[in-house]
């Protein structure tokens, strides 16, 4: 009796085993039953799926396609209804050519008319402007003034080169920075599909009013401010090596990075405060009156900063005319080389670009006179500059003076005719 209650233990111990393989196989095909009965509704899905998308983008070429046909059917219709309106109207539409080809001579030959009245009427009165002063001269001080003139013979010499360098840099600069901001311009523009003519003054859009838009105008007229600023530091920063070299090469960086500085923040002064020209993109980003005033504050804040900064640079800049700059000698260099140049580069310029200019472009320039009250300022509170003791001869360099002069004679007869970009 023992010995059978033994092995019906261990028999019972060894069916419930069994009992429980059984349960986990039966749940284990269970589970692979599952399985594979997802994957096929899976597959499925993605068939359909993969079906459908493949019938939406077949209905989509054929819609593409009605779409072109009935395009190349307009297009068709169009040109030929434009054809037979040639056809009946060819007379009134030669007779409407001819008339404005008639205007254009007309106004042509009346621009040309205006600007040699204008020329003789300023040539007259410059003539009638040095009579005057001639004869209101007094002769009992003539002898004076011309032995005053032989006395400082030289430093007149001088000054006058110094004056003549500075000048035709400072144009040229202006030049390059305002050509930069006109094609800058231009090349935007084909990124619309807008066509325009370069001229000396300006760039003239041929663009009808409807298709311009807030993007466009953000590009077009913010294009050449950035494009100056960037061109700025990097001509700053090749000028700080060029600084104590000799030469005229680092004056004309000099002029350069400053026009380029004032055009961003000229432009964003004046843009800012009469919405022209940068202030189009302004506007056009729709900022409000109060940032446009802190826009303004920081504009005059930069130019009267880099007024400050490059007064040092310009006094440097003597190294190529003097040994040495004295206390005495740095106003006399300051007026020759900073100030008469801005007033008499102004002038020519307005010249230059007579009669087409702009009043926005002559706002811009006129904001530089930020900078130069701190250097006109400024100099009084540096020492004396001493470069080296051999003294170099100070002439006129006939070489950078032919070729700006020629640079300005092309500027102004090659955009004068006008460059067609788009």
């Amino acid at each position: 009796m023992p010995k059978r209650k033994k092995y019906s233990f261990f028999y019972t111990v060894y069916r419930k085993i069994r009992y429980l393989r059984y349960v986990r196989k039966l749940r284990k095909s269970e589970r692979k039953l599952i399985i594979r009965s997802d994957k096929l509704l899976y597959t499925e899905s993605r068939k359909k799926a993969r079906k459908q998308r493949k019938s939406e983008l077949k209905a989509d070429v054929k819609k593409r396609k009605v779409e072109r046909q009935v395009l190349k059917e307009n297009k068709a219709q169009l040109k030929a209804e434009y054809e037979q309106d040639l056809e009946k109207n060819r007379k009134h539409y030669e007779e409407q050519e001819a008339s404005l080809d008639s205007i254009r001579k007309k106004e042509k030959w009346f621009r040309r008319h205006r600007r040699r009245r204008l020329i003789r009427f300023y040539l007259k009165s410059c003539s009638r402007n040095i009579i005057l002063s001639i004869k209101t001269l007094n002769p009992a001080n003539l002898p004076k003034l011309i032995a005053h003139i032989r006395d400082n013979k030289i430093s007149i010499r001088e000054f006058a080169i110094i004056t003549t360098h500075s000048t035709l840099f400072f144009i040229a600069a202006y030049l390059l920075v305002f050509l930069v901001l006109l094609f800058s311009a231009a090349i935007s523009g084909i990124f619309f599909e807008y066509s325009s003519i370069v001229y000396y003054y300006e760039v003239l859009w041929m663009v009808k009013p409807e298709e311009w838009f807030g993007d466009s105008v953000k590009m077009i007229y913010a294009s050449g401010p950035i494009l100056c600023a960037i061109l700025a530091v990097f001509f700053a920063i090749i000028f700080s090596y060029m600084q104590t070299e000799k030469g005229l090469s680092k004056l004309f960086l000099l002029w350069f990075f400053i026009h380029a500085f004032n055009a961003f923040f000229g432009s964003l002064l004046i843009g800012s405060l009469f919405g022209r020209g940068f202030g189009y993109a302004i506007i056009w980003s729709f900022i409000s009156d109060t940032e446009k005033v802190i826009y303004s504050i920081v504009s005059i804040t930069a130019l009267f900063l880099l007024g400050v900064f490059t007064t040092r640079s310009f006094l440097i800049s003597a190294n190529t005319y003097y040994p040495h700059l004295e206390n005495k000698q740095q106003q006399k260099f300051v007026w020759a080389q900073v100030i008469l140049p801005f007033l008499f580069g102004n002038i020519l310029l307005g010249l230059i670009m007579f009669p087409e200019f702009l009043w926005y472009d002559v706002t811009v320039a006129f904001t530089l006179a930020i900078c130069i009250i701190p250097i006109a300022i400024g100099y009084r509170f540096l020492p004396s500059l001493y470069f080296e003791e051999e003294k170099p001869g100070i002439s006129f360099q006939l070489r950078p003076i032919i070729l700006i002069l020629a640079f300005i004679a092309i500027y102004r007869i090659v955009l004068e005719i006008g460059i067609r970009i788009g």
